[in-house]
């Protein structure tokens, strides 16, 4: 399953006027003009063309030319980079390129240009010489401070100069905006078409997590140069860390069309495949890259993810050597298998490749990071607290990193209260009123989720209530913005409070018991499967343990997809959760989700979902797993899964015969004018179909005929007809059990009466039984029942809509009322306990929670709301003669 860290960063937003990862760019106007220029030679030109990426072969006209042109496109092993015409530093690029630094080095022996230097440091860094790599370096930032180099060329490569410089040693702030500095003045200044000056920049913006304003220069980049190949694989690359896997196919596209085998297209097709969890296919393209350029590091190193992701520790072990054979003491790799290993949890796994990365390279801040923002996951805060500390001496502007680090250190000083199965981590303050209710539910909570998976972790998970929404994001990714209200990473449940306020501070009241459960079902299934457990099965198994009924909402929403052909495959579906691509995806995938575990439960057994996650724990990807567990592929599981998904509609009551489309249609077909509209929508839609398949147009229909069903043409124009009270009734009178022409017959009934009465009991009570799903009939019984003689009869309704309710305590403190009334002081004290859950800061709830617990003689639960209206209401002295009251009846009673 992936990081929960990174799957609510990739809701950060792209720059808002085009994607983030556009189908192609059209080069600048600026840049249009200026290679058009009359007074231009014929070389100028053919070399503008080159540089801005829209030359031919035309333009080929020198060696030097020629060289900028396959450096461009990447075009490695182009005669073009070995010409000894061709400029040296050209030729000494394709060579580190390829990954053949050695030759590199030597070729550029003696060369004392910024770019030779530049190039040569790089080539020790690949190597892990790091000493050497700073002594290329040191003259290079010799000359940045003594002379004013008016070179764009020169400023550009004096900065990757000192970005290599940062990675090794590290980088004070001012280095970093030195680097930023120098840029801007590069293409402020200098030239503002100097694109490579926008790609270095780029990198410097998306190292620091500024991803909005980097990829801004990627675009304006490519604007530049629409052939730029890096910045095409960079561009990829940022939409990989938004799981926009489209948006990265689009970049891999991009590359193709520059040159069909580019290898940066093979390398970031495998990062996709990587990140998409499929280290097999990863496998197969990387060895593309390694048989034609057996020296590429990058290609090395995703290949020792590949095999960590594939849990093979051997071949990691034999793909890291060959890493080292390459560039012994070089980080890369290790880190590079590390963070992939991080991504999807195996965290004592990546802590090990981290380490030695930054063992190898202490200077460089992105393995220690990664490090630092997976121990705060992995519930390690400590060490968390320390690697992250060092991070931010390396660097101050990495803003994950900073706002991390700064939440940890307020952490260290929150209480702590612990349970059997859990500990709680708060701020002393007004969060007590919540601690204080969590103790049982939560060893309750364990006790459930445990028996049902027959499984316990062996130490205790860590609570963690956040005092506001943006503490919480922080704690979950770095960031103060998060989708979402709890968090599980395994070991650590974050949750933040369920309150009322501004929507910068809280995301207002939800049930946190029923959240909790939830998110304690991820610990334990997580575990149970060594976190290998499909981000979809995790969710959906969560969502089962919630033991609430689907809502209303949910159930149309499923029936809609099902008769729409539009449920998520098990591709689709575990992406839904962090990447969706419609409004409403990430609902349904959680709501599609819990209903395939229903399936499952039913087709195959209560014990299925434990022998499915027992074949994870074994390291099996799903389409083993399902033959070995359920003796069934995953095609077949879908399959069947659909079959039995269209008998639930139907018990739902959601797919009536015949459809209200249908009827509506007769109706149509049955008017003179009506029917000529409607055969016009016909021939119009029937056109398109055939002039899109063939090209000619389809044969007329007759105005009279009716050829089709509302099914076969859901998407005609259709022209609006009204269904009289009289027709309503000739339907319901035909179709007697039909629950969308009742449901309408009863609203148009409570429109006259002007509100429901008991003369709409029986068809509201008929209602529920044909759509059992539907919360209308329930709400209509209750405001009947709450407004007639005999209240009473409103909570079997209220139970229905309290139990489907989890973000407001309306429902539970009516039935907590009513109980109380009848005398049932149990029942009214769970209620009025619930709507405490839902809203623990709530002095009302509370004011109602104590009395009806000192009704039913339970003084310690009294005690305890009291307490928190105290706090809730400090100062307030009747809460005090109530706390020593209840004070004394207890010690009377213990006495007793």
């Amino acid at each position: 399953m992936v990081s929960i860290a990174l799957a609510a960063e990739a809701t950060a937003q792209a720059p808002e006027d085009r994607p983030l990862v556009p189908e192609s760019f059209e080069l600048a106007d600026a840049a249009l003009r200026a290679i058009s220029a009359p007074w231009l030679t014929e070389e100028e030109r053919a070399e503008l063309h080159v540089f801005h990426g829209v030359g031919d072969e035309r333009d080929l006209l020198t060696p030097a030319t020629r060289a900028r042109d396959a450096l461009n496109a990447w075009r490695l092993d182009d005669p073009a980079l070995v010409d000894p015409a061709a400029p040296v530093a050209m030729r000494g690029e394709a060579l580190v390129r390829r990954g053949e630094l050695r030759e590199a080095i030597a070729l550029l022996a003696g060369e004392r240009s910024i770019a030779a230097g530049r190039l040569r440091a790089e080539a020790h860094e690949g190597l892990g010489e790091y000493d050497e790599a700073l002594r290329e370096i040191k003259p290079i930032i010799t000359r940045l401070l003594r002379d004013r180099l008016e070179e764009a060329a020169d400023l550009t490569d004096g900065v990757a100069a000192l970005t290599i410089r940062a990675r090794i040693e590290g980088q004070p702030g001012r280095d970093y905006q030195s680097m930023i500095t120098l840029l801007s003045r590069v293409h402020q200044e200098l030239d503002r078409l100097y694109w490579p000056a926008l790609l270095a920049e780029a990198e410097l913006l998306l190292a620091k997590s500024n991803r909005r304003e980097g990829v801004t220069a990627l675009h304006q980049a490519l604007e530049l140069n629409p052939r730029c190949a890096e910045a095409w694989h960079r561009l990829g690359r940022a939409a990989l860390a938004r799981f926009d896997f489209d948006g990265a196919q689009r970049a891999v596209e991009a590359l193709r069309r520059i040159d069909r085998q580019h290898p940066l297209s093979h390398l970031l097709h495998a990062e996709s495949r990587l990140v998409q969890n499929d280290p097999e296919e990863a496998v197969a393209v990387l060895e593309k890259v390694t048989s034609r350029w057996p020296k590429m590091r990058r290609a090395h190193a995703l290949m020792a993810a590949a095999t960590a992701l594939l849990y093979d520790p051997q071949a990691t072990r034999a793909a890291l050597a060959r890493c080292d054979e390459l560039s012994p003491g070089s980080a890369d790799a290790w880190y590079t298998a590390g963070r992939f290993l991080s991504m999807f949890r195996q965290y004592d796994a990546a802590a090990e490749l981290l380490d030695e990365a930054i063992l190898r390279q202490p200077g460089w801040p992105a393995p220690q990071i990664e490090l630092g923002l997976m121990e705060m996951q992995s519930g390690r805060d400590a060490r968390a607290r320390d690697v992250l500390q060092a991070v931010v001496e390396l660097d101050r502007f990495n803003k994950r990193a900073t706002n991390s680090l700064a939440l940890l250190e307020e952490i260290a000083e929150y209480r702590e209260r612990e349970t059997e199965h859990f500990v709680i981590r708060y701020r002393p303050g007004i969060d007590e009123v919540m601690v204080d209710l969590m103790p049982e539910p939560l060893d309750h909570i364990h006790e459930v989720v445990s028996d049902r998976f027959g499984w316990e972790t062996g130490r205790k998970t860590i609570i963690e209530l956040m005092p506001d929404h943006k503490r919480f994001a922080v704690r979950i990714t770095g960031m103060p913005h998060i989708h979402t209200i709890a968090a599980c990473t395994g070991p650590i449940i974050a949750l933040e409070a369920p309150r009322e306020g501004p929507p910068s501070m809280h995301r207002g009241t939800f049930d946190w018991r029923r959240v909790l459960q939830h998110e304690y079902t991820h610990t334990i299934t997580l575990d149970q499967t060594r976190f290998r457990i499909p981000h979809w099965l995790t969710e959906a198994a969560a969502v089962s343990m919630e033991h609430a009924p689907r809502d209303y909402g949910q159930c149309t929403m499923l029936a809609r997809s099902w008769r729409e052909g539009t449920l998520f495959d098990l591709d689709d579906i575990k992406w839904a959760f962090v990447r969706p691509r419609r409004p409403g995806d990430r609902g349904k995938a959680y709501a599609q989700g819990h209903w395939m575990v229903e399936f499952m439960n039913e087709r195959f057994g209560p014990s299925a979902l434990v022998r499915l996650l027992a074949r994870y724990f074994e390291g099996e990807r799903e389409e083993q797993a399902m033959l070995t567990a359920l003796g069934i592929s995953r095609a077949r599981f879908f399959q069947e899964f659909i079959a039995w998904a269209g008998e639930e509609v139907k018990a739902w009551g959601l797919v009536p015969e015949p459809s209200m489309l249908d009827l509506a249609d007769e109706l149509r077909w049955s008017d003179p004018e009506l029917s000529l509209a409607m055969a016009a929508s016909r021939q119009a839609r029937l056109d398109a179909i055939v002039g899109a398949m063939t090209g000619r147009v389809g044969e007329p229909a007759s105005p009279g005929e009716r050829p089709f069903t509302a099914d076969q043409w859901p998407d005609l124009v259709r022209p609006p007809v009204k269904v009289d009270d009289d027709q309503l009734d000739a339907w319901l009178t035909e179709h007697p059990d039909h629950p969308e022409l009742l449901a309408e017959w009863i609203r148009r009934r409570i429109d006259a009466l002007g509100e429901p009465d008991a003369s709409l009991v029986e068809d509201l009570t008929r209602l529920t039984r044909l759509r059992p799903v539907d919360m209308f009939p329930h709400r209509k019984l209750a405001q009947i029942h709450l407004a007639g003689p005999d209240p009473l009869l409103a909570i079997p309704h209220l139970e229905e809509l309290d139990v489907r309710d989890e973000k407001t305590p309306v429902f539970a403190r009516q039935l907590a009322t009513l109980y109380r009334d009848s005398g049932d002081l149990d029942a009214a004290l769970a209620k009025a306990s619930r709507a405490v859950s839902v809203n623990p800061y709530h002095a009302g709830h509370r004011e109602l929670a104590a009395a009806i617990a000192i009704e039913s003689r339970q003084l310690e639960v009294a005690r305890m709301h009291v307490k928190a209206l105290m706090l809730l209401e400090p100062g307030r002295a009747q809460h005090e003669r109530r706390m020593q009251r209840l004070d004394e009846l207890i010690g009377d009673r213990s006495r007793n």
